[in-house]
Parts: structure tokens; C-alpha cells; sequence
């Protein structure tokens, strides 16, 4: 495991945003390219979501120890490999942390449940299932 803590949220954001464009910037098998750049619609009236840790987060993903790789005060990432996908968690200590990753990530396009101080990234089909146990909002952003 990887620990980085005490370093500033630059770098810690920097090592997350290059993991996920390693881990989730290709479209999913069969997923047309401009399908996977596009912006997904606005949710239907998703569920509230609520403050979720990695662990609970894997949990509900079907893995149930989360690799983590970042376990800094600003944050904590960790992937979690399924059969289904793999998948990029993330927790925040603070909502301005969050948003400021997020608009760091942006340039990078992919989809993303954002959640109460999380965040998750990885194909679609598995953010609409995690939406239905966690809450949160799916947002979309085209790779600049």
C-alpha cells in the first residue's frame, strides 16, 4: 500500500488524475467512442446520498477490501477490481476538497458518482447500480 500523507492536495489530486486516466479513460468493451465523450442526461430525482467510506463503498461494489493506494489527510483512494469493472474510489475530509478535485478531473473527461464527500469512477452500467444502494448524482465530462 501507498501512503502519501501529509502532502499537499496538488499532488495527492495529481497522482488520483493520473490513475484515473489510466484506469478509466478507454471506452468499455463494445461502448462506441462517442458514446463514452458524450455528457450524460441529468439523473431522474436520484436518491440523496450520504457520507459512505471506502470500505462501504467497496461493499457495495462486491469487494470487500479496496486496494488502497493514496491515505492522505485530504483524501483517500483506493480501486476496487471486480469481474464487473474496475472502479476508482475516492472520499474527501471536506466538500471544497471534493469540488476541487472534480474540477481538476474535469479535463480529463469519464463518469463519475459523486456522492456526500465521494466520488466513484467507472463504467456507467456499474455507477447506475451503485446509484441505486449509495444515492448520489452521475456527471459526465468530455476528455479535452
Amino acid at each position: 500500500m501507498k501512503t502519501f500523507v501529509g502532502k499537499p492536495l496538488g499532488a495527492a489530486c495529481a497522482v488520483v488524475l493520473g490513475t484515473l486516466l489510466t484506469a478509466c479513460s478507454a471506452p468499455a468493451a463494445g461502448e462506441p467512442a462517442a458514446a463514452h465523450h458524450a455528457h450524460a442526461a441529468p439523473p431522474a430525482a436520484a436518491k440523496p446520498a450520504t457520507a459512505a467510506s471506502i470500505d462501504q463503498i467497496g461493499a457495495a461494489l462486491g469487494c470487500p477490501s479496496p486496494d488502497v493506494q493514496i491515505d492522505a489527510d485530504e483524501l483517500r483512494q483506493a480501486v476496487c477490481r471486480t469481474s464487473a469493472a474496475h472502479s476508482v474510489l475516492v472520499t474527501f475530509t471536506t466538500g471544497k476538497g471534493q469540488r476541487d478535485w472534480l474540477d481538476a478531473a474535469q479535463p480529463y473527461g469519464g463518469t463519475y458518482l459523486v456522492g456526500e464527500r465521494w466520488v466513484v469512477v467507472s463504467d456507467p452500467a456499474v455507477l447506475e447500480g451503485l446509484r441505486a444502494k449509495l444515492g448520489g448524482a452521475i456527471e459526465s465530462t468530455q476528455h479535452h
